[in-house]
């Protein structure tokens, strides 16, 4: 799916793989992170889920590390698409 608005320019249609960009772009700006990657989107409604797969630094705290993407993506994404992300999990796969 996709996520669909309209306003006085007309018909507006973000798709999956654009959300997956800048959620991507914004986690490669973000403190303590090595590598990861958007590994799910769901868009329902305009209700965005995703599951982001993190690699981290070593030396950093895990759980602020994630809060810090979290809300990075969140962001990021909510501005770009218009739609809200009601649902942002994320897991620690490994350590560089």
């Amino acid at each position: 799916m996709a996520t669909r608005t309209t306003n006085l320019y007309g018909k507006i249609t973000v798709t999956n793989r654009a959300i997956r960009a800048v959620a991507n772009a914004a986690l490669r700006e973000c403190y303590g992170v090595a590598g990861g990657r958007v590994s799910f989107i769901d868009v329902e409604e305009n209700k965005i889920r995703m599951v982001i797969r993190l690699i981290l630094k070593y030396g950093v705290t895990p759980e602020a590390i994630c809060e810090s993407v979290r809300s990075q993506i969140r962001y990021n994404v909510e501005n770009f698409a218009g739609a809200s992300v009601v649902e942002l999990n994320t897991f620690v796969v490994g350590i560089k």
